[in-house]
Formats: structure tokens, sequence, C-alpha cells
């Protein structure tokens, strides 16, 4: 049995614990007393999901000008030459302001006072700044390097060979070429003692293959179970009761970005399955040449 020290999750607690990792990779743990999203606030810009990201851009755009719109209304807006007395006042300002901030300056409008051009010139420099702040931002998003690799929805336990394996498929979700691919994989446990233990054990789940040297398709990995294997003679119940949870940890070269990537993944709870075998979602057609149908990819049947 490949029994291994904590990997850094911890073993020891004072109540169960369940799911120590997300699907997604993510650590399920709550963290208290360290930096908050606005004190690393650079990680959390490069972190949030797009959609949140160009909202939380445009809203800090539009509370910018709205801070300089009522500066220039505080100084006067007389001190605005060319403003149409026919547009509302904060309108005039608004709109001046992010002609300034962006340095488009179309010229209808320009300060005329000194107190309107000194705002205007702090605007201006802010605008520099925060259009190159955003233009790095933008390019850390782009740039950062990522693996999208798609796991099986289910680690299942089924009939190998002369025994049973644990069993879970991955495949490359992009049209990319990734190199190289290494595959740890890692098991917790609760102690047998009982339910009032609340002692994690790791392991180490020796796989029958754990590295290829080229990834186009889909890879199912097994874990045969033999009397050395921290899962002989347990059953998904069994597994589940003690809170089996499977670590994943991949490391592949991928080609796109020249350098190495790294992806986590977890299965627990009511990912377990047994009884049930992984359909191949893989299959020439009538001219010989391979398709891959990634959406089969959890695709099982019933043994």
């Amino acid at each position: 049995m490949s029994k291994i020290k904590d990997p850094g999750l911890g073993s020891r607690f004072q109540k169960p614990v369940k799911r120590m990792m997300n699907q997604d990779g993510s650590y399920n743990i709550i963290r208290k007393g360290g930096l908050t999203n606005f004190q690393d606030f650079y990680k959390y810009l490069l972190d949030i999901e797009w959609y949140h990201f160009i909202l939380l851009i445009l809203l800090i755009y539009i509370l910018i000008n709205l801070v300089f719109s009522g500066l220039y209304l505080a100084i006067g807006i007389e001190q605005l030459k060319g403003i149409s007395s026919s547009q509302h006042p904060f309108f005039s300002a608004f709109f001046f302001s992010t002609q300034t901030f962006t340095t488009v300056g179309y010229g209808s409008v320009s300060p005329n006072g000194t107190a309107a051009e000194i705002v205007a010139m702090i605007e201006a420099f802010f605008g520099l700044m925060g259009f190159a702040i955003a233009t790095g931002l933008l390019y850390g998003r782009f740039s950062k390097p990522n693996a999208k690799i798609g796991f099986s929805k289910n680690v299942i336990i089924t009939p190998f060979e002369d025994t049973n394996a644990m069993m879970f498929k991955i495949v490359n979700l992009r049209n990319n070429v990734l190199l190289k691919t290494k595959v740890n994989v890692f098991l917790a446990m609760d102690k047998e003692e009982g339910e009032q233990s609340f002692v994690k054990q790791y392991f180490q789940l020796n796989l029958e293959v754990d590295y290829i040297t080229f990834f186009p398709l889909t890879w199912t990995l097994v874990h045969k179970i033999t009397e050395d294997s921290p899962l002989y003679q347990l059953d998904v119940e069994q597994i589940r009761k003690r809170n089996g949870e499977v670590f994943i940890l991949i490391e592949t070269f991928d080609e796109t970005y020249s350098q190495d990537i790294v992806h986590k993944h977890s299965y627990a709870d009511e990912d377990w399955l047994e009884n049930v075998k992984f359909d191949a979602n893989f299959r020439p057609d009538e001219n010989g040449k391979l398709v891959l149908y990634i959406d089969e990819l959890s695709n099982v049947t019933p043994i």
C-alpha cells in the first residue's frame, strides 16, 4: 500500500471534513485573515470571469468620469468654452470629461480658465495611466497560460483484467498540441477507526500508464485495485462513507504557449460510480480517419 504523508491539505481535524478540492481544481477552503480580493487587486482582476472584468472596468471608467464631471461643475461650467446652451450642464461636463480622459479631444469644448485647465491636466494624466493599466491587464489575461483539459463526470470502479480498477477519462478540449503529459493521482480517505476519528490518510495511486508523449485523443487513467491498493475490497458506498477523494495533478507541455502547464481536478462524494464501464468516444469514419466525440467523454454503460 503506497501510503504517503500529508501533501499539504491537513490530516487531523476536530470535525469530519468532506471535499477538500472542487472539481475545477480550486481548494474548497474558506480563508480568513489573509489578503482579500481588493488587497490583492491585480490577481483578482486576472482571475475573475471575463464579463465581470469588462463590467468592472466599465464601472470604474464611468465612476472616474462622474468624479471629474462633478469637479467641472463645482468650479463652474462657464470655464468650459463651447458648451451648448441646449444641453444640460451635467451631460456637457460628463462628455467633456470622457473626451479628456481618453485624450480624444474633439475640440468643440475646451477649458477656459486656470481651474478647468488644472482639472483637465490631472484627468488626462489619470487617463493615460488608466489605459496603460487596463492594457496591461488585458495582455495579462490573454497571455496567462492555462490548460483546457476536460474530465469525465465520474470516477468509476469497474472490472479490469482479473480484478477491479478505478478509472476516469481526460481529454484536451482545445484544438492544440499537448506533449509529454504526466499525471499524478492521490487518494484521501478517513481512517478506518470510525466516524469519530477525523484523521485523513493519503495514498499515491499507481497508474497503469501515467505518462504519454502525445495527447490528441481521450486518455483513460487506470488504477488497478490489487491487494496493495488502498481501495482493495472497498465498494463505492464504503469509499463515500470514508469521504474518499481523488486528487489529480496533470503536468503537460503546451505548444501554443511553449511552456509547461499544470491542471488540477478532484473527484468526491457522488462522483464515485460502480458497476459501469466507459463507452469509447473515438472511432474511425468511412474514410479511415479517427473522429473524437468530446461530448461523449462521460458516457457509461451499466455492466
